[in-house]
């Protein structure tokens, strides 16, 4: 059976409502009013424009495919952490239900349902985490960027984009971009310690004497 997917959440907000107050339905209804929006931009899915060049998102949920959906949703359970923290907590458990509650009414291919419960689960253990890195690298970015603000690096003295990790030595990383090994990158101690190898963080640094500086940080995300 296919039905599309904007109308299943519509569906299952209604059905929630009549059980949990209305504080945690207004928590369903933000969180996958931005999943809908995700998946319009991100999710590639179908969807349209009206009159008005506004995104309307058309995908009924045949679209939700075995391997394909893990990968958006880990990307969205990401993206997302930019709206209120509480969202940050919440976000995998009301997917895992919404995604849960399509599976019960036989919405699902075959496999689906499996995969997003491992991404749920393993997205509630590594969020916390990458976004508690993410939130210190920030505010060393902030720090010295004004340090430097005044400072002009040359282009073999600088570097942006997606960095993999592939080192920690106490408070240095090294970082792969695109092949090209970078670091030592200067950091904290405490933000070493809520990094893992592997995870990627979209980081510009700037080369300071023999060391790689923090400048600009986007996300964190887990191996």
């Amino acid at each position: 059976m296919k039905i599309k997917i904007a109308q299943t959440i519509d569906l299952f907000l209604e059905e929630i409502s009549k059980k949990y107050s209305s504080n945690t339905v207004r928590k369903y209804e933000d969180t996958l009013s931005l999943f809908k929006d995700f998946l319009t931009s991100y999710g590639d899915v179908s969807y349209s424009e009206d009159k008005n060049g506004r995104i309307i998102l058309t995908a009924d949920t045949s679209e939700f495919e075995f391997g394909h959906t893990s990968q958006f949703l880990e990307w969205f359970l990401i993206r997302k952490v930019m709206a209120p923290q509480w969202m940050m907590k919440a976000a995998p458990g009301i997917i895992k239900k919404y995604f849960k509650w399509l599976d019960e009414k036989g919405l699902l291919g075959e496999g689906v349902i499996e995969e997003v419960l491992d991404t749920t689960k393993q997205a509630s253990k590594d969020l916390p985490r990458v976004d508690k890195a993410a939130e210190l690298l920030f505010n060393l970015c902030s720090i010295n960027s004004s340090r430097y603000f005044d400072r002009v690096f040359d282009d073999d003295a600088y570097m942006e984009g997606y960095g993999e990790l592939k080192g920690m030595l106490e408070d240095k990383l090294y970082l792969l971009y695109e092949g090209e090994r970078i670091g030592p990158i200067q950091v904290t101690k405490k933000i070493a310690e809520h990094l893992k190898e592997g995870d990627t963080i979209n980081l510009a640094v700037g080369r300071v004497g023999k060391k790689w500086i923090p400048l600009e940080v986007g996300n964190v995300y887990p191996k």
